[in-house]
């Protein structure tokens, strides 16, 4: 366009000069060729002050993502089908890599799942041996690979996006998630000699997977009988509210900092006073990601006079 607009100057200017030659000593053609030549210097401004605003509509309309295939080909800026182009690949791309990366996800917990089963048999081989250095080393090794084992296929379910295709809640009784939560603790707490109760209205419902559910708050229910002091107590309580149960985890346990409480739901972290060298730092991570997953939230609080309350909030209906 500048290019047309020096062309057509030099035109204007090359008639000025004839025109200025036959009335020599006339102001008409200075006047004339003036008008003229600021006519076409606004229309050339105007023209490409609208030029521009088209090409900024138009890549405003790319980045926000609205169709442009209404306006015409011969309209759309060239900037704006390449940004349109661009965008496109990337979304690809993305789609190709998260694919790519559940796929992987789901490979590692389906490995580290058939895993178990041979690392039972080794550990039921290595009590059945006589009772020696060796056969002990056997069942410590085993014990821990299968730590690992379990740490692993938690960390691809964190990763892998796999909790949220999974989950599918649905109408259950929270007594029900209460009690097979609380059977797998049972064990450890007997060891402790750690009171187990539960106070769960009768009849009390809520949307939740009961798998992935049990397993969160299995979570919870697992690290209270870990930090709990010997003879202690650990209760389980739910009440509804409008549109929401809660599920109270309440133990004695020596508490947690304030100042950690924050941090106790983020990857991998270890709290500063934890001596205990049994675990990764995934296991309250995954319980917040199922509770989140099911339009739940999961907050902890420590209580007066010793010890934590977990509260798991569950959809009503």
């Amino acid at each position: 366009m500048t290019l047309l607009f020096i062309v057509a100057w030099l035109v204007l200017t090359g008639g000025f000069c004839i025109v200025n030659s036959m009335y020599v000593g006339s102001s008409l053609p200075a006047i004339c060729y003036g008008l003229l030549t600021g006519c076409i210097t606004v229309g050339f401004a105007l023209y490409e002050k609208k030029r521009r605003q088209r090409l900024l509509s138009d890549v405003r309309k790319v980045l926000e993502g609205r169709d442009l295939f209404a306006v015409e080909e011969s309209e759309i800026a060239p900037l704006a089908r390449q940004l349109r182009l661009k965008r496109g690949e990337e979304e690809a791309r993305d789609r190709r890599v998260t694919e790519s990366y559940r796929s992987l996800a789901a490979l590692v917990s389906d490995i580290a799942h058939q895993c178990k089963t041979p690392l039972t048999a080794a550990k039921m081989y290595a009590e059945l041996l006589p009772a020696s250095p060796e056969s002990a080393a056997i069942a410590q090794q085993t014990d821990k690979l299968a730590f690992l084992l379990d740490a692993l296929v938690k960390l691809s379910r964190c990763e892998g996006g796999l909790i949220e295709e999974n989950v599918h809640p649905a109408e259950n009784f929270i007594e029900t998630l209460a009690a097979q939560a609380l059977s797998a603790v049972v064990p450890g707490a007997g060891m402790k000699s750690i009171s187990l109760s539960a106070d769960i209205p009768e009849g009390l419902t809520a949307l939740f997977d009961p798998r992935w559910t049990a397993e969160a708050l299995g979570t919870i229910l697992d690290n209270a009988v870990k930090y709990a002091p010997e003879g202690s107590e650990i209760r389980v309580a739910a009440q509804r509210y409008d549109r929401y149960i809660r599920l109270d985890i309440l133990d004695e346990g020596p508490g947690i900092p304030e100042e950690e409480l924050p941090e106790i739901w983020k990857r991998f972290y270890r709290g500063k006073t934890v001596r205990d060298a049994s675990g990764v730092g995934i296991g309250l991570t995954l319980c917040r990601m199922i509770v989140q997953a099911q339009g739940g939230r999961v907050l902890c609080e420590n209580r007066e006079g010793g010890g934590c309350r977990f509260s798991i909030f569950l959809p009503a209906e």
